[in-house]
């Protein structure tokens, strides 16, 4: 696991960056951490993260209004013309731009290493899921959400799936949904994946860019799961890659918090920090062993 690298999107620094990247320092001990965040906030970080419990990893911010320059030559703003918001039900632009970071990494970022992990900025692992099975040599990610949010998440996601691949979207057999919130990304999988969007997709005797076809379904489409989707297009195409921790093992118990409000403010009151300081993992696990009364697998905190 010291040679492989993770990935983290980042819509803007707060309270627990630190906390999520310690917490994979300290489980995976990653070689690298690419953090792909606003440019004000990298400025920021670069400065606050020489504080933090890095051991031998490397952490680097990654400016994500030119993500995309190379190979593609676009910029956040040229990529945000292909996003449409139907009405209030729609998702923010952000939202959908997080998500095609995540799946053309493994082109955008030099001597990336395959494969590497994508990770949530959300979430915090307190009890170690092996990622590489060393027995079988294999990379493996955990089932963590046990369904979707509600039945119309559920059904944009699978409606999004089978318009832009003609495949109908997957469940783990048992129980789960494959929005695990991380992901083990094999760059021949993503390469292979990307170019069938395209070649689904096309209308000759011009083709569109994988990226503008994701961003576009925003028109149609109130939800898309890259997770889920590629987790379908594996099923299909790379089953025996597709390996996973079912959801009794990990996911079962772990807490997600989708309002971030009351959870952080008893963490602040807690640790006796505010909203401006990095909560270090440290602290957050000494939170969690004296605020619970069982030992979490995990703890996601959104919107914060």
């Amino acid at each position: 696991m010291n040679e492989i690298d993770f990935v983290i999107p980042l819509c803007k620094k707060n309270m627990i960056i630190r906390t999520t990247i310690e917490c994979i320092i300290f489980n995976y001990h990653p070689k690298n951490i690419y953090v792909i965040t606003n440019p004000k906030d990298i400025k920021y970080l670069e400065i606050e993260c020489k504080k933090w419990d890095r051991l031998k990893t490397k952490i680097f911010f990654i400016d994500e209004d030119f993500f995309f320059i190379k190979n593609y030559n676009l910029s956040r703003k040229e990529i945000e013309s292909y996003y449409t918001s139907i009405d209030d039900k729609s998702r923010e632009f952000g939202w959908w731009y997080q998500q095609i970071l995540k799946l053309g990494a493994f082109k955008q970022i030099d001597n990336l290493s395959d494969p590497f992990v994508v990770w949530d900025s959300d979430l915090i692992s307190l009890k170690k899921w092996e990622i590489f099975d060393r027995e079988e040599k294999n990379y493996k990610f955990a089932i963590l959400q046990k369904h979707a949010k509600n039945e119309f998440n559920k059904n944009e996601y699978a409606k999004s799936i089978k318009n832009i691949t003609g495949l109908e979207a997957i469940e783990p057999n048992i129980e789960g949904t494959f929005v695990p919130h991380h992901f083990v990304f094999h760059h021949k999988i993503l390469d292979s994946f990307l170019h069938y969007i395209e070649s689904y997709n096309s209308i000759l005797p011009q083709t569109d860019s994988w990226i503008k076809l994701i961003v576009s379904l925003s028109k149609t489409h109130y939800r898309f799961s890259e997770y889920k989707c590629l987790a379908t297009y594996m099923n299909k195409y790379f089953p025996d890659e597709l390996l996973f921790y079912p959801y009794n093992f990990f996911g079962e118990y772990g807490i997600r918090y989708r309002d971030s409000v009351e959870i952080i403010e008893k963490i602040k009151d807690y640790c006796n920090i505010n909203e401006t300081d990095n909560l270090c993992y440290k602290d957050f696990k000494k939170f969690v062993s004296e605020n619970y009364d069982f030992n979490p697998s995990y703890i996601q905190i959104e919107h914060i």
